[in-house]
């Protein structure tokens, strides 16, 4: 995170104002003489984590999968194409962009396989070295739920180059595969958008088989192993996942859906924790800058959960850098957290939960790496 956060520009601030607060110098040159030799970079720091939690519940390649293609994701050979691409040579360069930006991604991927000029054709691609680069998650989320035939790179850029949520206003650190859309952890855990039914539910509800469902709907997204839970047990995971509205809208155009059976659908319990399974971590990218953000918490609001014992989501919250800061200004425990650091000059002590980065062990059952 320190990488990170250090990209971020440095403005010599003063957030404090002339505010009394509890574990702060009350007087105001006290507080402006911190303040002065303070930057951005120093607060995110100090009062600030990111929510590592939220990634591993959702769809998750372990680091050391994603390691091993990397490189060849990214990379092209070092030897020169000797073998042409047949009739797409007379072709010039930009209209073969434009056919590779139109190719979905399974497509996109096969071609850069076919030889050498192939792979530097579809490596120099704008939207391709982002994605691949920045945002390789979710393209291995399409991938490996099998919805690579319904997307783009284009689209994939789309969403990995949107900051905010598609369905709120919040900071959104997350993709929804079934839609490429990005969103935000609150929305994947709640949105009425975002719902999903495994296809046994929906077959049995509408009383069509699988089959002449998947025919109409148009996609599913098959299900990858993960843990899917906060609290670190495996839940139960159907082997097919639908968008809810999105099935139930397309069923309906096509006449297939009673009024009945949009009553049962919209009074069912919803297993939540199928939420967790058609989502996956998806950093915002800034293309005029390229800063990269995956979205951070504030340890203040744990702190003042853990004190206060109040029930509360505020510690949920995930902000983008620029974001966190107007949120440190009312927030007194982080702001008493900032003090106690001396300006981020001095180690203090943070909560487990903040120092853990949320719920989850680092290590898997094998000893590597979640």
């Amino acid at each position: 995170m320190r990488g990170i956060l250090r990209m971020i520009p440095r403005p010599e601030i003063e957030i404090f104002g002339h505010q009394s607060i509890k574990g702060f110098p009350t007087n105001s040159n006290s507080v402006k003489t911190i303040m002065a030799s303070t930057d951005a970079a120093t607060i995110l720091d100090v009062c600030a984590y990111h929510r590592r939690d939220f990634d591993l519940v959702l769809i998750r390649s372990r680091p050391h999968e994603t390691q091993v293609v990397q490189e060849s994701i990214e990379k092209l050979f070092t030897t020169t194409p000797t073998v042409k691409l047949g009739a797409l040579d007379i072709l010039p360069n930009e209209l073969l962009n434009i056919i590779l930006r139109n190719l979905d991604l399974s497509s996109y991927f096969r071609f850069r396989h076919v030889n050498r000029r192939s792979r530097i054709l579809a490596s120099e691609l704008q939207e391709y070295k982002a994605v691949v680069i920045h945002g390789i998650e979710g393209f291995r989320g399409m991938l490996r739920a099998r919805l690579a035939t319904y997307f783009t790179f284009e689209d994939m850029y789309r969403a990995l180059t949107t900051e905010t949520c598609s369905f709120c206003t919040r900071f959104g650190g997350f993709i929804y595969l079934p839609t490429a859309s990005r969103c935000c952890f609150a929305c994947i855990e709640n949105a009425p958008e975002l719902r999903v039914i495994s296809m046994s539910s929906l077959s049995k509800l509408t009383k069509l088989s699988a089959k002449r469902l998947s025919s109409n709907i148009g996609y599913t997204l098959r299900t990858v192993p993960g843990i899917y839970s906060m609290e670190e047990r495996p839940a139960r995971r159907p082997a097919l996942l639908l968008a809810e509205v999105e099935a139930t809208r397309r069923l309906s155009e096509l006449g297939l859906l009673t009024s009945d059976t949009s009553r049962a659908l919209e009074a069912r319990s919803e297993q939540k924790n199928q939420r967790f399974m058609t989502s996956t971590a998806y950093p915002w990218y800034d293309p005029t800058t390229g800063q990269v953000e995956n979205g951070v918490s504030c340890k203040g609001c744990q702190i003042r959960l853990e004190t206060l014992a109040v029930v509360s989501r505020a510690r949920d919250d995930v902000f983008s850098s620029s974001g966190y800061l107007p949120h440190f200004e009312s927030c007194i425990e982080a702001k008493a957290l900032f003090n106690e650091s001396e300006g981020g000059t001095r180690s203090v002590a943070e909560p487990e939960f903040t120092r853990r980065k949320g719920y989850f062990s680092t290590l898997d059952r094998d000893g590597l790496p979640r």
